[in-house]
């Protein structure tokens, strides 16, 4: 509950709404689950951002952009109309799937869905895996996955207008592997990995991991190793983990699971593509 929210904006265009969003205490209103959810005392004012257009879902740029108002179901079904000619979109429709049922699918929002920045979200770290770039209009700058998860303030009032989903290369594969209580469950530790074959011979590899820090986080290091040697062994050396020491899982384990779930995802990739 908002227990202070006493002001709900309806801009009709994007710069009222950067305007509305400059004072303290104003809140972007996505589809209103990641507010609700956090229920924090701070929100006065929320800005609802439903008559911006920002629902929409296009090809461009060699990527798929999907705007911030779309609810999970609707950008599931834009992916899965993409999914024949497209790996990036067929992954992210399953783990849409896998990791929110129906009924909330069909409330909560893909702006919804960033700004928690859930640590055990395995469509989370997908998107960090393919380099996924977000738009943000408060600032008017382009933000990398990986610098979203990582900054050290506030996301939550971030005005994110759109999500770009970079499509690889033909022939490239992706996969995810998790260990969980059921199968149903979120992840305890989860790893994606994309794997493009180069015309050369060589791989280009990418490698993300949630469960083993505050955000999923990707391994840049692991995979330039791997890309080099394809060694998968000797380049899980290089894992960099912060795993949570918690009731699902002590820091030992999660930390070897995440080897585990890393090693089975680079090497089914590795194997998928061509």
């Amino acid at each position: 509950m908002l227990i202070n929210l006493k002001t709900v904006h309806k801009p009709a265009a994007l710069a009222d709404a950067v305007k509305l969003l400059a004072a303290p205490g104003v809140y972007p209103l996505y589809g209103g689950v990641a507010l609700q959810r956090r229920s924090s005392p701070a929100v006065e004012e929320a800005v609802s951002l439903g008559q911006l257009g920002l629902d929409t879902a296009q090809d461009g740029d060699n990527a798929l952009v999907l705007g911030t108002m779309l609810t999970l179901e609707k950008a599931r079904q834009a992916c899965l109309a993409r999914a024949d000619a497209h790996p990036e979109a067929r992954a992210l429709a399953a783990l849409l799937a896998a990791e929110q049922p129906e009924t909330l699918r069909n409330t909560m929002t893909l702006g919804d869905l960033l700004v928690e920045r859930d640590p055990q979200s395995l469509v989370l770290t997908l998107l960090l895996a393919l380099g996924a770039v977000i738009e943000r209009a408060d600032v008017a700058v382009l933000l990398t996955m990986s610098s979203f998860l990582s900054v050290n303030e506030d996301v939550a009032r971030y005005l994110l207008t759109g999500l770009r989903v970079p499509y690889g290369s033909p022939g490239g594969a992706i996969a995810w592997e998790k260990v969980a209580r059921t199968p149903a469950d979120a992840p305890i530790v989860g790893a994606v990995a994309r794997v493009q074959a180069g015309a050369d011979g060589g791989r280009f590899s990418a490698l993300a991991l949630c469960g083993v820090a505050p955000v999923p986080v990707g391994q840049p290091e692991v995979v330039r190793a791997y890309d080099e040697t394809g060694d998968v062994d000797a380049a899980l050396a290089h894992l960099e983990l912060d795993p949570p020491d918690d009731h699902w899982g002590s820091r030992a384990y999660r930390a070897e699971m995440a080897r585990v779930t890393a090693r089975r995802a680079l090497l089914r990739a590795t194997n998928d593509a061509r």
